[in-house]
């Protein structure tokens, strides 16, 4: 008899512990989207994971096993890359430390958003800054504001593709998503056809 209570006694301890835990995600705002994860060791998971697009999600990957809804964490230097709504996340070694950024084109360059978290005594605020990333593993960041020395920045960037430069030089590509995508498109072009 002592054994059966005892056994209730979990069950009914087990599930209120459960409550609990969703109670405080509710209470938090905490979203689940679904998606998979592949990992440097090869292992892939599918199911849930923790995703509000707030700096923590940036730092580290937060998996909901479906078996058995226990959570795993994972840094960015475990994770190859990883999918949710139909959105690429991949790890990246910047000057603040490992993060994820979302790949916004893969080709010869790469282009990723990486959103950087700004807090502050005043206020709190994101500033997107977009990631060129070249074939031999060198990026720059951009940064999306008028303050930004794009012209000088970007163009030693792209130096090596002197119509590019030039054009950036001269101001004919500026610095908006669109035109980073135009520089991307006709650096992607010129890699092709130097490489004949």
């Amino acid at each position: 008899m002592r054994k059966h209570q005892f056994i209730l006694l979990s069950i009914i301890l087990l599930i209120s512990q459960n409550n609990k835990a969703q109670g405080l995600d509710k209470l938090l705002n905490v979203q689940y989207k679904p998606g998979f994860a592949i990992l440097n060791t090869g292992d892939t998971l599918t199911g849930a994971f923790e995703f509000n697009d707030c700096e923590q999600n940036y730092r580290i990957l937060v998996f909901i096993d479906p078996r058995n809804s226990k959570k795993a964490a994972y840094e960015p230097q475990q994770v190859k890359y990883f999918m949710l709504d139909s959105l690429t996340y991949m790890p990246k070694e910047l000057k603040d430390g490992w993060g994820f950024v979302r790949l916004l084109l893969y080709d010869n360059l790469k282009v990723y958003l990486h959103k950087k978290f700004i807090t502050s005594n005043i206020a709190n605020g994101i500033e997107n800054q977009i990631i060129l990333e070249k074939p031999n593993g060198k990026f720059i960041l951009v940064t999306l504001d008028r303050f930004y020395p794009f012209k000088t920045k970007v163009g030693d960037f792209f130096s090596d593709d002197p119509d590019l430069y030039e054009k950036i030089n001269k101001g004919i590509y500026k610095n908006d998503i669109k035109d980073i995508f135009k520089i991307s498109n006709e650096y992607n072009n010129w890699l092709r056809m130097s490489n004949r």
